[in-house]
């Protein structure tokens, strides 16, 4: 900070190096003027990879990915005017599945605002609905003392973090600047660093923060005899205390709980609308709904039906109790789950889930054509058999209810992601990068083809990817989930809905340089899958296949499920 040119950088230096002591290790860093203090105090931190991205847009899903995968912010560090307008998708995202992310924005000073000088709109408040705090920094100055810089660093990272008596996600600091923006040598007054000297020499080895924020101590929670419904948590804690439940879990395919003993419920659920049989054997004596909302449009309607004593867990905000038949609401985030020793599986959900997901393995085995799917089922499987593990990413739409409806858990060991806090195809490929570059495994993502063209600029980012990232497009052309809606059998479906567009994906990637393969068969898909994840960097796998195609597989697949069920419950 001595060293620092003007006073610009001295307060942006003070900013980076706070956030580094916070444990900050990664900036997303947008090309842009006004932003240069910003931009050259993270690029020059040596403890803070810098990321570059040229859209906004993606930048802002990068760092979102960033927060999600590690629970520590990324800086989104961004120009004046539209720029930060584009953060707002991902900061909507962050809010609502509470991951920490701190943007970073500049602006022009007061005099500056309001009076048509070029690229300054009204942005200090811009995004207040979607992020959980905001900050309009005045310009720099020695004015104003340097451990206003640091206590509002400080501020803003518990914010984010949620370590601030609120939950976390997104937090806009909207720095103002004057000129110089580049490091140019404009003398300042150095003495203004005398009252954060405790921190200025502070010489260990692990520096420690101007200000600390402390966690409250984990709740316990006793749940006895209860089916608990699971859907993405982000307290590592209640989900390791989950791993080990012994009695009944149902769990969302992304919520970091699925495998082959938690996974099928809607297909049960689906032959249970056909089989009283079934509905009767499926009854719980209580239900608990812990985390975020789930992807099954079935489960959410047998849960709304059930008259027994409910019990929903989130976060407190946004509150996840879509049916609003709960008896009894627990706020809690870090939390720890008992039970008695007696406690054992729910008889009925035991069997129906095994026999669901049986009863899928062998009818995808009798799969003859590669489509959605199939896709999803193979490239996970083949991704179970080679050693290690990474991250399994799915996109939002078509992708996560395929892995989720037809009981298609990720490996074991591996863990899930997705963007379903607002359910958005903003970002999908920005956001499969980020996970990538937080934790430097391999990434399997599975991305429909209209969310691929959404974001189709982010394979800039994904090349900047060393670790495998496996990128596979299912491209159908054009929206296929809306074929499921009413709106399908009206004149202007295809047009409008269906949107198709005739392009291949594998060929815009190539022009943009990255590695493409166009497996035709399922043996190719799986060779295409096994060799991407055993090499470094993007590889897009673009399966082409017909909406009819994939129509047909789905439903053969559930029939073989319900057909296997009602042999074993009627």
């Amino acid at each position: 900070m001595r060293g620092a040119p003007n006073i610009n950088l001295a307060w942006t230096m003070l900013a980076a190096e706070e956030c580094s002591r916070l444990g900050m290790r990664h900036a997303v860093i947008c090309p842009g003027s006004r932003s240069a203090p910003l931009a050259v105090a993270f690029a020059r931190h040596a403890d803070i990879a810098v990321h570059i991205a040229h859209d906004e847009r993606g930048g802002a899903f990068l760092a979102l990915a960033i927060g999600k995968a590690t629970g520590v912010p990324a800086a989104l560090i961004m120009t004046s005017g539209t720029a930060v307008a584009n953060a707002l998708p991902a900061l909507v995202e962050a809010r609502l599945t509470r991951t920490p992310l701190l943007l970073f924005a500049a602006d022009r000073p007061p005099e500056l605002r309001d009076c048509g000088a070029n690229q300054a709109i009204s942005q200090a408040s811009l995004l207040d609905g979607a992020v959980r705090w905001s900050c309009d920094l005045p310009a720099p100055t020695t004015d104003i003392a340097a451990e206003y810089v640091l206590s509002t660093i400080d501020e803003a990272f518990a914010r984010a973090v949620g370590d601030a008596g609120s939950q976390g996600g997104g937090v806009h600091l909207n720095w103002q600047f004057r000129e110089p923006l580049a490091p140019e040598v404009v003398p300042w007054d150095i003495a203004w660093l005398w009252s954060i000297a405790r921190w200025t020499r502070d010489g260990r080895k692990q520096r420690a923060p101007w200000r600390s924020a402390v966690r409250l101590a984990p709740s316990e929670i006793v749940i006895d005899d209860a089916v608990i419904v699971a859907g993405h948590m982000t307290s590592t804690r209640a989900t390791h205390a989950l791993r080990k439940w012994r009695g009944t879990l149902l769990a969302d395919v992304a919520s970091g709980l699925a495998c082959s003993s938690t996974v099928g419920a809607d297909l049960v659920l689906r032959a249970a609308a056909q089989h009283p049989a079934i509905l009767d054997a499926l009854k719980p004596s209580q239900l608990v709904v812990i985390g975020d909302g789930v992807v099954s449009k079935r489960v959410n309607e047998w849960m709304s039906r059930l008259t027994c004593h409910t019990t929903v867990v989130g976060a407190g905000d946004p509150r996840v109790d879509s049916f609003h038949r709960a008896n009894a609401s627990i706020a809690a985030t870090d939390v720890t789950w008992v039970s008695n020793r007696n406690l054992r599986a729910h008889r009925g959900w035991k069997r129906a889930l095994h026999c669901a997901t049986h009863a899928t393995q062998q009818a995808f085995a009798q799969e003859k054509t590669l489509c959605e799917p199939v896709a999803i089922h193979d490239a996970t499987t083949t991704a179970a058999a080679l050693d290690g593990s990474g991250t399994m990413f799915y996109g939002s739409s078509m992708p996560i209810r395929d892995g989720d409806f037809l009981a298609i858990a990720p490996p074991s060991g591996w863990a899930s992601a997705s963007n379903r806090g607002a359910s958005g195809i903003d970002g999908l490929i920005a956001s499969a990068t980020g996970h990538g570059l937080a934790t430097a495994r391999p990434v399997l993502a599975f991305i429909g083809d209209v969310s691929a063209l959404h974001d189709i600029n982010s394979l800039l980012l994904a090349a900047q990817c060393t670790t495998p990232l496996v990128l596979v497009v299912l491209n159908n052309d054009g929206g296929g989930i809306f074929r499921y809606l009413p709106i399908a059998k009206y004149p202007e479906f295809e047009r409008c809905f269906a949107t198709p567009h005739g392009l291949q994906i594998s060929g815009i990637a190539r022009a943009l340089g990255v590695r493409c393969e166009t497996p035709t068969t399922r043996s190719a898909m799986c060779k295409s899958v096994h060799a991407a994840l055993r090499r470094s960097g993007v590889t897009v796998i673009e399966v082409v296949c017909t909406r009819e195609q994939s129509e047909a597989a789905r439903a053969r697949i559930a029939a073989a499920a319900v057909a296997a069920l009602a042999r074993e419950f009627v």
